[in-house]
């Protein structure tokens, strides 16, 4: 039996709420505002727990939202037991939402709420009518169900999101989104990776996992290698990732047709730049393509998208090579990529020679009608020959393509002392556009 409970009447159309708070001072207070907000409303109080409502499925579904008190003082993991019990109810999603109101909590705590399901999180000191009512509103509407507003790759495409302006929607891919938005706080464009919650646990939702490891791997980076990192925000609808935005775009739109000798190594020395970067503070990109190189009016570049990336530790490695994922895209996939086989950094520098090919001639050079074909070629085709003005090129591009891993260059620093042995190309050779300088522009410092 739960301890003793405040009713209050309702009609048959008014929200049913059940507040689970110890502190009796706490409870009266919250009781107030829930029944001040809601005329009519079914409002029960109990100093009972999450764990308390679990053992009576039935009066659990009874209600449209439960505002539960969680004390973070001495726990602030997710091995709390209010954490452990949210996740029992929100792994059936026909269970009320669940509003946690917290005491003693920081961002993490916050961050473990949401990834054990609350559905939004209201620390006790900031308690008041208008917060209350936000989080009421907004759960009662998200059980009944949100109004249509997904296209056909069932991904909402009306986003809203507090501070920020969405100007258009650059991709979908199942519940994630990515979209150019104007930010209020920074008067400027900015790039909004969105995923888009659905009921219950964050904790069991991969994409959640991906956000959190790609926002912390680029936050502890924090060098303008990678793209800026302005926001990170878990809301009980979104969780999204506010970053730079490139106007100029990516390096996929510039090699349409081959580029002046000049420019290529100019994009080349940044990329390996870049790359350089990410290795010594132990990332292994393995999707590094022209769409992932992002272009500054400065010349410099950023590497953008570490979904797939990892620790560059061979300890980390799976030791069986059947049991690796093979991730990446075919055209700049290296063979041990293609195999399964553990990577290191050598596999972003195989990638770093595909696009260097590309840039010099305008095409790739292993294609195929099929992913299977493709890989094959990256396996066991020769490697590809540059025509003769671009001969000065070959020695490097051999080095970056080579099968074995431990044929290539060991890092990118060698890249850039390679470029630098290059001999500059003849006038002849010059391309209508005005080439980039070989060696990279000084690079501003990242602004706090």
């Amino acid at each position: 039996m739960l301890p003793s409970q405040v009713v209050e009447t309702s009609d048959n159309n008014a929200p049913r709420i059940l507040i689970l708070e110890p502190d009796a001072k706490i409870r009266a207070t919250v009781l107030r505002l829930a029944v001040k907000g809601w005329q009519g409303a079914a409002v029960r109080s109990t100093g009972g727990t999450l764990d308390d409502v679990l053992g009576d499925s039935e009066r659990l579904k009874s209600f449209d939202v439960l505002l539960a008190g969680c004390d973070f003082a001495n726990d602030g993991t997710a091995d709390n037991p209010t954490l452990r019990a949210l996740r029992a109810v929100t792994a059936d999603p026909s269970n009320p939402a669940v509003i946690l109101l917290t005491s003693k909590g920081s961002e993490y705590t916050a961050v473990q709420a949401m990834r054990s399901g609350a559905f939004d999180y209201i620390p006790k000191s900031l308690l008041g009518l208008e917060q209350v009512l936000s989080a009421v509103q907004r759960a009662i509407l998200q059980r009944k169900g949100p109004p249509s507003n997904r296209d056909g790759n069932g991904v909402a495409s009306l986003v809203k999101l507090f501070g920020y302006d969405i100007r258009r929607c650059l991709a979908n891919r199942e519940n994630v989104s990515v979209h150019v938005a104007f930010s209020a706080e920074r008067s400027k464009e900015v790039v909004l990776k969105v995923l888009h919650r659905g009921r219950g646990a964050l904790s069991r939702d991969d994409n959640f996992e991906r956000f959190v490891d790609e926002f912390k791997l680029l936050y502890d980076i924090d060098d303008r290698a990678v793209a800026e990192i302005y926001d990170f925000r878990v809301t009980s609808h979104y969780c999204y990732i506010a970053m730079e935005y490139f106007p100029l775009g990516h390096l996929g739109s510039r090699i349409a047709a081959a580029l002046p000798p000049a420019v290529a190594l100019h994009y080349l020395a940044e990329i390996a730049h870049a790359l350089s970067i990410i290795h010594t503070a132990g990332v292994v990109h393995r999707d590094l393509k022209p769409g992932n190189i992002m272009l500054r009016e400065d010349g410099t570049i950023a590497l953008i998208d570490f979904g797939i990336s990892h620790s560059a530790d061979v300890n980390a490695q799976p030791a069986d090579a059947a049991a690796a994922e093979i991730a990446g895209t075919p055209y700049y996939m290296s063979p041990e990529q293609a195999r399964g086989a553990p990577t290191d950094e050598r596999t972003d520098l195989y990638a770093l020679g595909v696009i260097l090919y590309q840039m010099l001639t305008g095409e790739k050079p292993f294609t195929g009608e099929t992913t299977e074909a493709i890989l094959e070629q990256h396996c066991n085709a020769p490697l590809p020959r540059l025509p003769a003005p671009l001969a000065a090129h070959q020695p490097l591009l051999d080095q970056l393509l080579a099968k074995d891993a431990a044929q290539r260059v060991a890092n990118a620093r060698e890249v850039v002392e390679a470029i630098e042995q290059i001999p500059p190309q003849p006038a002849s050779a010059a391309h209508s556009e005005k080439p980039a300088p070989a060696t990279p522009p000084a690079r501003p410092a990242r602004a706090n």
